[in-house]
């Protein structure tokens, strides 16, 4: 067993770990926010033929300025089109195909219109006003990597080329075990010294903000005997991972590595070097992997993001995850650590320059830190007394975890 790993080598650690994804086929209208599967190319150019952007007429740049005969039109969706004559006009429409023969669009504003016959004032250089083939995207196109969150305008552009049917990888399962006989469910009655069970609808937030499929376990009272039964029976089950709040560190209701050793399962590491979050343990069987979060709810957020996610964006077929940059800290930082600290913030501009402001509460409980939490400081193990403008490591948050 690993124990106190730095959060990179625990990440890194969990990273490496084997995964099989699935790929299924979903209609396109149920694709948002899963996530694609192989890479989509174009079939054919956007827009697939020459277009106008506007009402108004098409003509050869030749012919004006000029009054020239009108003959037929051109509207969205035509089935026939006839090729344009020299020394006439079409009437055309908005998003309508441009005829053959005709090299400019005008403005119906722009001329003056009498019976069967058009006046264009002025000269205008062939090529005007149209929308020419493929200006979105041309033929062959990649339009689409595999590994994208699918969002609203890829559904778009997927759904601009005719596919009804978006391979997706499956969306994985976990099963989310809450340990602690001092919790209650929202709606239910809160024992006198006990708390809310914030953690799991929080943490179930984050997994399906990542396309996972969380089951929900419920509550399991401190009894060896029972979580260890609870945790068997789930990575015995359909679920691709178990995670558990609580247990995960040394007290004599901590039953985690125990649960872990007692069930012959491989314990990747426990602890990590960070504060919060570093009550955390992983465990292998088979396959899966089990996940032992701290109770403390600010504590496992963190764990989450800093350490786990490289390893559930991997088990959902995701390419996105933190960003590393340097930025200048907007407060100074006084308090000494021996452990890596991980401080909940933002950016924020003061004077033109771009700082990292930290958020108010960076207990293991607090919460409401993570509101509006974009950003994670990084201050090393023994940092203290930074002084504002002191450049810091800064992990940038994907935006699908940004609440």
């Amino acid at each position: 067993m690993k124990k106190n790993l730095s959060y990179i080598e625990a990440a890194e650690l969990l990273e490496a770990q084997p995964v099989r994804l699935q790929t299924v086929s979903i209609p396109i209208d149920e694709a948002l926010w899963h996530i694609l599967a192989e890479d989509l190319y174009a079939r054919f150019p956007m827009p697939p033929f020459d277009k106008s952007p506007f009402d108004g007429f098409a003509f050869r740049a030749a012919d004006v300025p000029g009054t020239l005969t009108i003959r037929g039109e051109s509207a969205a969706g035509c089935r026939v089109l006839e090729p344009l004559l020299p020394g006439t006009a079409m009437r055309i429409f908005t998003g309508a195909p441009v005829p053959s023969g005709a090299d400019t669009i005008v403005k119906f504003e722009d001329t003056q219109v009498q019976a069967d016959r058009v006046t264009v004032p002025g000269s205008l250089a062939p090529d005007t006003n149209i929308i020419h083939t493929g200006e979105d995207y041309a033929a062959g196109d990649l339009l689409v990597e595999a590994g994208t969150r699918l969002s609203a305008a890829e559904i778009g552009v997927l759904a601009s080329q005719g596919l009804g049917c978006i391979p997706v990888y499956r969306s994985p399962k976990a099963l989310f075990l809450s340990t602690g006989s001092e919790l209650s469910e929202p709606g239910e009655e809160r024992a006198p010294y006990g708390i809310y069970n914030s953690s799991y609808y929080s943490l179930s937030a984050y997994l399906r903000s990542m396309n996972f499929e969380v089951r929900r376990g419920g509550v399991v009272a401190d009894d060896r005997a029972l979580i260890e039964e609870k945790i068997g029976g789930g990575l015995r089950g359909e679920a691709d991972l178990v995670i558990t709040t609580g247990g995960a560190s040394v007290g004599d209701y901590d039953f985690a590595v125990r649960a872990a050793e007692d069930l012959g399962m491989e314990i990747l590491f426990w602890k990590v070097n960070m504060k919060p979050g570093g009550a955390l343990m992983v465990a292998r069987s088979g396959e899966k992997l089990y996940i032992a979060l701290s109770g403390n709810p600010a504590a496992a957020m963190m764990s989450v993001l800093v350490v786990l996610q490289p390893y559930l964006r991997k088990l959902s077929g995701a390419t996105i995850g933190n960003r590393e940059l340097e930025l200048p800290l907007l407060n100074p930082m006084p308090k000494f650590s021996t452990a890596v600290r991980m401080l909940r913030g933002h950016a924020t501009i003061r004077d033109g320059r771009t700082f990292f402001e930290e958020h108010p509460g960076r207990g293991n409980g607090h919460i409401a830190s993570f509101g509006h939490c974009n950003m994670i400081g990084v201050v090393p193990a023994g940092g203290g007394n930074l002084e504002a403008g002191t450049m810091v490591k800064v992990l940038r948050l994907p935006e699908d975890l940004c609440f």
